[in-house]
């Protein structure tokens, strides 16, 4: 049987949890020695260490001398070093790196980043290293980082957010600022909201409820009665060629959440619990959006009944059920 790979969602940590996550791998693989992040006479957050060290890059070749270390975290998932941020980030320490070697203070820079690594972003970047007139230069992606973790129990099982009992985590982000707009949307142009929901029933709404296993209560009482009304107006929002970025920015939010409601559905008794969770998880995420609530469930709510997530069909139940398998 072969293991799917853990994912630590390092994402999800604060910048000084990633950093001392970094600091306390650096201890393993560098030494006792090694002084953990903290702020240098330049601002930036250097962890240090002179010696030879214990493991890396390898036993049989470890580092010898003045080791720089730096962490480069970011907080949304799936980013690469490729990205220009990432290029960004790294340049701006050239002359802080160059200072520290005239000082004799930096043979070595390591700098740790739970970014996705590529062999010839890393090619490039190092080769630049490098030619500050580094001894050697190094970049510990989010590959790397997840293979220590797999090897070191006591690192992993102190993560912060190994306790995390959320069914799912998703970019709430990007809800918040279609739900930002919309507001600002019926704010500039208050007519009267749209009263029939019909239009909007696009599969027979019963066998929808029924194959996701939304309860008639919820339906009729919540999402008929508070958020249909405001559909109509939604969806004038969303085709308005002036919103095409938010707009976007919907469809982008929904693609995540169908992808993720598939695999972790089980985790909830009924479809009412799914959007819930959804409803308050962007409202708590997101402080702007206080007395908002009505806003993020109208939001929510047409995702489901414009079939943007939810299954529609017994083909969508059946190949669910396979995956599950």
């Amino acid at each position: 049987m072969t293991l799917l790979p853990r994912s630590y969602r390092l994402h999800e940590l604060s910048y000084s949890e990633f950093e001392e996550l970094c600091g306390r791998i650096c201890i393993s693989w560098l030494g006792e020695g090694f002084t953990t992040f903290a702020p240098g006479r330049d601002g930036g957050r250097d962890g240090k260490f002179f010696g030879t060290a214990n493991t890396f890059p390898s036993e049989s070749e470890p580092l010898v001398g003045h080791v720089v270390a730096q962490a480069k975290h970011t907080s949304v998932d799936g980013r690469s070093c490729s990205d220009k941020e990432f290029e960004r980030l790294l340049k701006d320490e050239h002359s802080k790196i160059s200072k520290l070697i005239e000082e004799g203070l930096c043979d070595h820079y390591v700098v740790f980043t739970n970014r996705r690594l590529t062999g010839g972003t890393e090619k490039k970047f190092i080769a630049e290293l490098e030619r500050l007139g580094l001894t050697s230069a190094h970049i510990v992606g989010t590959e790397r980082l997840k293979m220590a973790l797999d090897t070191m129990r006591d690192l992993r099982e102190s993560l912060p957010n190994r306790s995390d009992t959320l069914p799912f985590h998703f970019d709430d982000g990007e809800m918040a600022a279609v739900v930002k707009a919309f507001n600002n949307y019926v704010s500039d142009d208050p007519q009267s909201a749209f009263d029939s929901a019909t239009d909007f029933e696009k599969i027979p709404i019963k066998k929808k409820n029924t194959l996701n296993g939304l309860s008639e209560d919820y339906y009729t009482q919540v999402i008929r009665v508070d958020s249909m009304p405001h559909f109509e107006r939604l969806e004038a929002f969303l085709r308005n060629p002036r919103n095409q970025s938010f707009a976007e920015r919907y469809y982008d939010s929904a693609d995540e959440l169908k992808q993720k409601i598939i695999v972790e559905r089980a985790r909830f008794d009924t479809f009412d619990h799914v959007l819930l969770f959804i409803i308050e998880r962007v409202q708590k995420s997101n402080p702007a959006l206080r007395g908002r609530r009505k806003l993020v469930s109208i939001l929510t709510h047409y995702m489901y009944v414009n079939c943007d997530i939810g299954k529609k069909s017994e083909a969508e139940v059946d190949a669910a059920g396979k995956k599950a398998y």
